[in-house]
């Protein structure tokens, strides 16, 4: 299967040899400068597992 024939004034090459920009903002221009809160992982409850994560079986 190859690949879509992308626009390459939208889409230019990729040079492997290039080094990668400190600034996010050159790859991904109108994204936010900071990420949001992760969020909280759940927990089991005290009452056994419900509404938490699951232990392995």
């Amino acid at each position: 299967m190859t690949g879509p024939d992308l626009d390459p004034e939208q889409y230019p090459p990729i040079d492997p040899r290039e080094p990668v920009p400190d600034d996010a903002g050159v790859l991904l221009p109108g994204a936010q400068d900071e990420l949001p809160e992760a969020p909280a992982e759940p927990t089991p409850d005290d009452g056994g597992n419900a509404g938490g994560v699951r232990e392995p079986a």
